[in-house]
């Protein structure tokens, strides 16, 4: 089993007309624990100063064909969507045998994407893939699960906050000083979804710190 991260351009993911209409968003994509191509990347946390735009940028951008809910917290807001069929196909393209997708972040020029590859020819058909559509692309990372390894963690900026500011306020400490619902109420977000954003910081700081051993491309 492989991990690799790579930079793609946007065109070669989606939402590239969306960052034409709104370059200064970020997004990241949740990740959800499903076989079904049509739950590939359908849920997404965008950060941005005018969701009124990004909401029209969506509506109009061609990989996407609808919206089937959103809620906003703070500056993030919560997409599920549905994606067009030529996206679905591309995106179940490079995870196809039994690969996923692990993480998913965009801004305005580029896609990043962690996937997880079952092989080493699953690996190298997916770069394959990316050089007959003539998509340019780099690898980052490439690595093994197992052995540690010293390095930044992969959180979101978002997730970082959270998690700094529930450990300033001494969440994490035993007994600890403030409850899952006083920490929502100062980050201004739901009780639900504050457990849902410490959980996937902290599933991004354990995998980047101690699960992966580095290997050659």
């Amino acid at each position: 089993m492989l991990i690799a991260t790579f930079q793609l351009d946007l065109d070669a993911v989606a939402l590239e007309q969306a960052f034409d209409a709104v370059p200064e968003m970020t997004v990241e994509a949740e990740r959800i624990a499903a076989h079904s191509t049509q739950w590939t990347m359908p849920c997404l946390w965008i950060a941005a100063d005018d969701f009124k735009a990004v909401d029209n940028a969506l509506e109009n951008d061609p990989s996407v064909d609808e919206t089937i809910g959103s809620d906003e917290y703070g500056d993030v807001k919560y997409y599920h969507i549905n994606w067009n069929e030529e996206t679905y196909e591309r995106l179940s393209s490079y995870i196809d045998k039994e690969g996923s997708i692990l993480r998913a972040d965009a801004t305005d020029d580029r896609w990043e994407l962690e996937i997880r590859f079952v092989s080493r020819d699953q690996f190298d058909e997916f770069r394959t893939i990316l050089q007959k559509r003539g998509h340019t692309f780099k690898l980052l990372n490439l690595y093994e699960p197992g052995a540690p390894r010293q390095t930044e963690g992969k959180v979101t900026p978002a997730q970082r906050n959270d998690l700094v500011t529930a450990a300033e306020l001494g969440y994490y400490t035993v007994p600890r000083d403030i409850s899952t619902r006083e920490l929502a109420d100062e980050l201004d977000i739901s009780h639900q979804s504050v457990s849902e954003l410490l959980h996937r910081g902290t599933e991004n700081l354990i995998t980047s710190h101690l699960m992966t051993t580095t290997v050659e491309a």
